[in-house]
């Protein structure tokens, strides 16, 4: 039995569901600043109020796949990702006490909109940051991080933050066309019609600056050309169809939804197949990382 290509699918799977999960009501949150109407925010966040903190266990179980299995790489990340790490985290708890605390506040609740907002697009910020971070690649002198921890902040992973921020706002305006109504079923759509493309145009942008910043793309290419192909048009064609169903009422509510996963999970995909076989991108494999048995 491979062990450390087993916990390596299990830490894949762990985070694609974070991401999935998580991301829908982080983008919601995010969405709090463009809809002026308290009414229709107080919908958007019950919209969210039955999975919005359980989602975050996939994230504390992608933590320890790493620390157990990987703890070469683990030493090795944590350093190199402490500061949007801690912004992460931070962002994450306020979220949490800014939510408990708008449904007690009856004078407040705005300001506590404006702070659960804010965690989440931080929190957004900070893990396209890392993102980014991975794929520019990670300094390594004798298996120990050699960096800086502000090596990440970088203009490429400020573009690949924003494209991650404008992937959860996609979600989560699919999420609340699925679950909305009237006002907020309207708000979500408006917000999808561009949303979708914005994303599609962003990604595009930086896979052009990630071939330029990590040069091993162009081999990651190279392997998998097909499997690549067949997930770029898949995520192209999905952009394209949320923009045009988002105008139409004749469609049904979930399609957005589950075209913006469709496209987040093309994007996870894609960026496991450029990463295989390495736990650190384009630099310790599985293998090289893995704990003892």
């Amino acid at each position: 039995m491979d062990l450390p290509l087993l916990s390596a699918l299990f830490l894949l799977f762990a985070l694609t569901l974070y991401v999935v999960l998580d991301g829908f009501d982080l983008g919601v949150g995010v969405l709090l600043f463009a809809q002026r109407d308290q009414r229709v925010r107080d919908r958007m966040v019950d919209a969210i109020a039955p999975t919005w903190d359980g989602n975050e266990t996939w994230l504390i179980m992608a933590g320890i796949t790493l620390l157990a299995g990987f703890p070469l790489a683990y030493s090795v990340l944590l350093p190199a990702f402490y500061l949007p790490l801690v912004a992460m985290l931070l962002s994450l708890g306020l979220r949490g006490v800014s939510f408990e605390f708008r449904h007690h506040s009856a004078h407040a609740r705005r300001r506590w909109d404006a702070v659960f907002g804010g965690g989440s697009l931080v929190a957004a910020l900070a893990q396209g940051a890392i993102v980014g971070g991975l794929i520019q690649g990670v300094r390594i002198e004798r298996e120990t991080f050699a960096g800086g921890p502000t090596d990440i902040f970088t203009p490429f992973c400020v573009l690949t933050s924003v494209t991650v921020l404008a992937g959860y706002a996609t979600l989560g305006a699919g999420w609340l066309r699925l679950k909305g109504q009237e006002e907020t079923r309207s708000f979500a759509g408006a917000q999808l019609r561009w949303l979708a493309l914005a994303f599609l145009g962003l990604t595009i942008l930086t896979s052009m600056a990630a071939v330029d910043v990590q040069p091993e793309l162009a081999l990651t290419w190279g392997r998998h050309p097909v499997a690549l192909s067949l997930l770029a048009l898949a995520f192209a064609s999905c952009a394209v169809l949320i923009a045009w169903a988002a105008r139409r009422d004749d469609v049904a509510d979930g399609v957005a939804f589950a075209l913006a996963m469709a496209m987040i999970l093309s994007g996870m995909a894609s960026l496991g197949l450029a990463f295989f076989p390495n736990v650190i991108p384009f630099k310790i494999s599985l293998w090289q990382a893995a704990s003892a048995t």
